[in-house]
């Protein structure tokens, strides 16, 4: 049997977790007095409103010792192990992942895969959703992490903010954008970068209309021979922004020719990547070469 493993940085909710038989490996929030981890110790819409309130969230990682503990755990179980990480751009766990595999590959040679996912959130999470399906038709470890490297850099996700505040917090944008986007009421198009698996600003855009035009060319550019494929899965969702989820929604229906059942809005950017962006994000995960798994209802 396959344990998959992944951390906070899916975002993927317990139920589905619980569903899939895929654990997720704690990253620590802190607010600077106060450790938790997330989803466990303090509710999500909790967290956005005191980041509203003027909380400054700061994460760390998975830490090795907790991974070496879980995976050794199903190890000496007769298991083998797969772990998917948050970016090794945004993240030390994938580093992290790779020092514990290597302590422990003299034990169990052969019995552990780690794969840095180059993504966030549940564009990180769909990879061990995927992993999962693929564990239960009977693929072998190595086959599926080899899947897994192959596929990650055909799906993509695409954020915007609602304010520039968290991003420059973080030291992803300077302060002289900030000024500026504030004074012009400017918002930023980000992505995933797959290369470094980096989160970088792409664009920026004033209104609604203008988003939109931007989140169809960025999908079109995406997509294999610039052809968007409507019958795949696609997942929008935000932090704690209904409004702009609801109109990304509509765009896709009216504009990109999707059925409504084929759009995913139950997810939620949780406190990992929230910290670092602000309650008003929203997230566009779709593929841009499309496989069977991307065209499945699971």
């Amino acid at each position: 049997m396959i344990k998959l493993f992944t951390d906070d940085g899916a975002d993927i909710n317990f139920t589905t977790s619980e569903r899939y038989g895929i654990v997720q490996l704690p990253i620590a929030v802190s607010d600077g007095e106060n450790e938790f981890e997330t989803g466990r110790a303090m509710d999500i819409s909790n967290f956005y409103d005191n980041m509203r309130a003027g909380t400054v969230y700061s994460t760390s990682r998975v830490m090795p010792g907790v991974m070496e503990e879980a995976f050794r755990k199903a190890l000496e179980e007769g298991d083998e192990v797969l772990y998917i990480s948050l970016s090794s751009g945004l993240s030390g766990s994938y580093e992290g992942a790779v020092m514990v595999k290597n302590a422990l590959e003299k034990e169990y040679p052969g019995k552990i895969e780690v794969v840095d996912s180059k993504a966030a959130t549940f564009g990180e999470g769909l990879l061990a959703l995927k992993a999962a399906i693929l564990r239960d038709r009977g693929e072998s470890l190595q086959a599926i992490a080899a899947y897994l490297n192959k596929i990650k850099t055909t799906s993509h996700e695409c954020f915007t903010v609602g304010t520039l505040e968290y991003l420059h917090r973080g030291g992803r944008v300077s302060k002289a954008t900030k000024i500026a986007g504030g004074v012009l009421q400017l918002s930023p198009m980000l992505e995933l970068e797959k290369k470094e698996g980096t989160l970088v600003v792409l664009d920026v855009y004033r209104g609604q209309k203008a988003f939109l035009k931007k989140l169809k060319k960025y999908i079109l550019e995406h997509s294999k021979d610039g052809k968007f494929n409507p019958n795949q899965r696609v997942y929008v969702y935000s932090g704690d922004w209904p409004e702009r989820v609801a109109l990304v929604k509509d765009f896709l229906i009216k504009d990109m020719g999707m059925k409504e059942e084929n759009i995913d809005t139950s997810q939620r950017l949780g406190c990992v990547i929230g910290a670092h962006t602000g309650p008003e994000v929203c997230v566009v995960t779709f593929g841009g070469d499309p496989d069977e798994l991307s065209l499945m209802n699971e």
